[in-house]
């Protein structure tokens, strides 16, 4: 019989999937961050607290306990369960609610277990060559507990291993429609968000300027231009308070950048620009799909040859640079419910499963464009959809695998190492130079 002694133990005994990147020798000037990395551009993936033991873990995501959806509940789902989840029937050492779903983790919750979880979550990344989390949540000074999406951010800053210091973050700033911001919540917000951009594993870009992403810009935008009297902004004003508080912190000018959700951020170019935004970028940007039955949406193989002709017809054209995103996988068949009654749909959007060898095309495909497109991509960043987004079909986390050996299933994020490790700038190219 395990404890829960035992289980942390084989927590910490997860093979890690590959070995770092090398850095190619003789390639261009360092003058970039993402040149001195490593030899190709900088890939951050975004990472949301979906799975802590709190907040959305025990009844929208996993369905442990009762009163959601439970997306991962279904036995065809497992296999997306993340490695550190368990059927509830293997897990002997907790005695479990009497409505007790068949996925668990980390219930009752356990500090020391999600530390531990989430340090074995940063080796994977780090050991992988992902450069950066992209953390997203709203600020603790705002919202009580921050929704619970903050508690994996604070084992990254808490974590005692050493990668946990050399894997980078950045926390996006969260314009959430039930903040309804005013000056007063964003100078708070400021306030919580420097102490992290002060860190020295806090993403930066060009010259060492600080990575600043701001999710739903337009919502920040409309709640400041709504609010009354000295509690009203503007949207250039928002923009350059952000700037002048990091300027302030002693930090050089950061890079601000736009995120639409989900998609379709070019549309929001122009009133971006004319904002003062830097850059804008997509949460997920999941191009090449189409609603269908499952299954015959488009291949994979199709879709990244939409993403890069929506790059080439719509965000090369928006007159603002970009950091292109490239999601990892366009499959959320576990929502695919009607929001009344539950009951599956036949007809949803994605595009296929990738086949081997798919995503590392993807991977080789984004970066080959960002270097032929180094004043629209002046950044030299990608942002990947995502790391933990399981239920929504984008998750590059490894899997728990199969009872009883629960050996985890690092399938794509090896495919994502080996393209990392395999791609770097043409040494006679100077483009990635900033």
């Amino acid at each position: 019989m395990m404890n829960r002694r035992g289980f942390l133990r084989t927590l910490g005994c997860c093979a890690t999937a590959v070995a770092l990147p090398k850095v190619a020798s003789g390639a261009a000037s360092a003058d970039n961050i993402a040149v001195e990395k490593g030899c190709r551009p900088l890939l951050g993936v975004l990472r949301w607290d979906m799975y802590s033991g709190k907040g959305a873990t025990q009844q929208q995501e996993l369905g442990y306990l009762p009163g959601k959806r439970g997306y991962l509940k279904d036995p065809e789902w497992h296999d997306r369960a993340p490695f550190f989840c368990r059927l509830t029937e293997d897990v002997d050492w907790v005695e479990h609610p009497a409505q007790a779903g068949p996925l668990w983790f980390n219930y009752p919750f356990s500090q020391e277990l999600l530390q531990d979880s989430m340090d074995q979550e940063i080796r994977y990344a780090y050991d992988a060559g992902i450069d950066f989390f992209i953390y997203n949540g709203p600020a603790r000074n705002l919202v009580a507990k921050a929704y619970e999406l903050k508690n994996n951010l604070d084992c990254h800053v808490a974590s005692k291993i050493p990668e946990a210091a050399k894997m980078n973050f950045v926390w996006a700033l969260y314009g959430h429609n039930s903040i309804h911001y005013t000056r007063g919540k964003v100078a708070a917000m400021m306030d919580e968000t420097i102490a992290y951009l002060k860190m020295d594993n806090w993403q930066k870009v060009m010259y060492d300027r600080p990575l600043v992403i701001v999710l739903r810009p337009e919502r920040f935008r409309s709640d400041l231009q709504a609010a009354s009297g000295d509690k009203r902004m503007t949207g250039a004003e928002f923009v350059e308070y952000i700037r002048a508080r990091v300027k302030a912190a002693k930090l050089k000018n950061p890079y601000i950048v736009g995120a639409g959700v989900p998609a379709r951020t070019y549309e929001q170019a122009g009133s971006l620009k004319k904002d003062g935004y830097d850059a804008f970028m997509d949460y997920a940007g999941g191009y090449g799909g189409m609603v269908a039955e499952r299954d015959r949406g488009p291949t994979y193989a199709e879709a990244t040859r939409n993403l890069i002709n929506t790059y080439e017809g719509k965000f090369l054209t928006s007159g603002l640079p970009f950091l292109p995103p490239c999601s990892s996988m366009q499959y959320s068949w576990p929502r695919a419910r009607d929001n009344e009654t539950g009951q599956p749909k036949k007809r949803w959007y994605h595009y296929q499963w990738p086949k081997e060898g798919d995503l590392a095309a993807r991977i080789e495909a984004v970066f080959d464009f960002v270097e032929a497109h180094s004043k629209e991509c002046e950044a030299q960043v990608v942002t990947m959809y995502s790391w933990n987004e399981h239920s929504e079909g984008g998750g590059l986390c490894p899997t728990m695998g199969e009872s009883p050996e629960y050996k985890p299933v690092t399938k794509w994020l090896d495919e994502v190492a080996t393209a990392l490790a395999a791609w770097q700038y043409p040494q006679e190219s100077n483009k990635a130079t900033q």
